[in-house]
């Protein structure tokens, strides 16, 4: 495998190479030390001071190969004849290449001054740069070096390397917290996985009543936030060393996100990519791409695979099952019981209109004096109906059941709002289904239900009459 860098023989880019070489030797891996030389447009009196200084870069080239090779690396020197970052790119290989390593903030070299600027820095920690463009264009991770003491150190096996990933449910999300898997097989991590959370959009997914804090997250949401975090973080990094934190937070994640790593002592933060390009990059809010920008410590970040839709999803061990009480959607909750052979929990909803009262009537509004007794009666009975519901054998086979009546106006939000809170793996709904006193649960209903959850959902039709 190859660990392919970038250099213009700055600062920068020097300890972004020595981070190359570290990891390399520690890998085994070959290191493509790419210098980018400037192409066609320039002027004559340019490729005449251009032309003058060639032996020199190629002079630093060779010491720097000469010096990465000392720091145990096989180093092979790449000089390209393109913009820095296309240079970089130009070496990438899917497949055969590991990791693609660039210094920030990157200056030019003493003997590009001289050449008028004529060759270009590879690094950049501003907008624009190098190492900008090609984390968002590489289609491979890369590792943006900003510290390089720690991540020397950390591939010696001098000591672990402290790393917040930002998360947020996403594929690209995925993708970097996956490839936490790989930097722990590389060496010793103490692993944070953070997630920055806008309190009103979290509480109107969940169904959460109340207008949200301004410092933080409120107990039930915090606690419906962190369980969800934490049973990803289990099932894709599979152990119980990885801490995970949840921000409230009200602006751009990017902010609180450094502010985490600063509080966690972070040496890196590793970051998903969406890899957007022209108008749709100018328009769109990147985190990876302020991250790039303004975190002072070094940045890895790890573009969306197509891997990662390639393994199966882990068994069912919570379903939601929605029922208006018809033979259809009691049909709904008996395939529920079926999808957890192996035990887990069921929870039963009934959706109700907040003012339906028995017999089909309606309240007629917080002055009728019939409505509180009558609507919490509602409520028990529904709630009984849907205990006898539930199959006798369901105790024998481990399925735990739960049972709740929803009170809302809108059947298809208040069963997307209940799978959040739930965290259902996923939904059950009958189709056809049609009941006097309550709210139906019919095709509209369960194609709203689509619309607004991302969750799995098995619909279950009425037999053909």
């Amino acid at each position: 495998m190859n660990i392919i860098c970038g250099t213009d023989f700055s600062d920068h880019a020097e300890a972004g190479a020595t981070v190359a070489a570290a990891l390399a030797g520690k890998l085994q891996d070959r290191l493509l030390l790419v210098h980018a030389l400037p192409g066609g447009g320039m002027s004559t009196s340019a490729r005449e001071t251009m032309s003058s200084v060639s032996a020199s870069l190629s002079e630093k080239l060779a010491e720097e190969v000469a010096r990465l090779g000392q720091l145990g690396a096989e180093v092979e020197p790449h000089r390209v004849t393109a913009p820095p970052d296309r240079a970089i790119l130009s070496k990438v290989r899917p497949g055969q290449t590991r990791l693609v390593v660039v210094g920030s903030q990157g200056r030019l070299a003493s003997n590009h001054r001289l050449a008028g600027g004529v060759a270009g820095g590879v690094a950049g920690g501003v907008a624009g740069g190098v190492a900008e463009s090609v984390a968002e264009s590489s289609p491979i991770p890369t590792l943006v070096v900003r510290q390089h003491k720690s991540l020397v150190q950390w591939a010696h096996g001098e000591h672990p390397l402290r790393i917040v990933c930002a998360y947020d449910f996403t594929a690209t999300a995925d993708a970097a917290l996956t490839w936490l898997n790989t930097l722990r097989g590389w060496g010793r991590c103490e692993l944070v996985v953070a997630q920055v959370a806008w309190p009103p959009e979290q509480k109107a997914r969940l169904g959460l009543p109340g207008p949200a804090p301004f410092d933080g997250n409120e107990p039930e949401l915090q606690s419906i936030l962190e369980r969800e975090l934490s049973e990803k973080v289990n099932a894709v990094l599979g152990g119980g060393d990885a801490r995970i934190r949840v921000w409230g937070g009200w602006g751009r994640p990017d902010p609180d996100l450094i502010e985490i790593a600063h509080q966690e002592h972070a040496d890196l933060i590793v970051t998903g990519a969406h890899q957007r390009h022209g108008m749709e990059r100018l328009f769109h809010l990147s985190v990876s791409r302020a991250l790039l920008r303004y975190a002072p410590m070094n940045v890895l970040v790890v573009p969306a695979t197509r891997e990662l839709t390639r393994t199966l999803p882990a068994p069912p061990h919570r379903v939601l099952a929605a029922t208006d009480f018809s033979d259809v959607g009691n049909q709904a909750v008996r395939h529920a019981y079926c999808l957890l052979g192996g035990g887990g929990t069921v929870r039963l909803v009934h959706v109700v209109h907040p003012q339906a009262l028995p017999n089909g009537e309606y309240a007629q509004g917080v002055g009728d004096r019939r409505s509180h007794g009558q609507q919490a009666e509602q409520v028990r009975r529904c709630a009984d109906q849907l205990r006898s519901l539930v199959p006798t054998e369901a105790t024998a086979h481990g399925i735990v059941t739960e049972v709740e009546v929803l009170e809302h106006p809108q059947p298809a939000l208040a069963i997307a709002q209940a799978a959040e809170r739930f965290g259902a793996d996923v939904i059950c709904l009958g189709t056809h289904g049609r009941s006097r006193f309550s709210v139906a649960v019919s095709d509209s209903v369960t194609q709203a239900v689509m619309r607004r959850s991302a969750r799995p959902l098995l619909v279950v039709h009425a037999p053909p009459e």
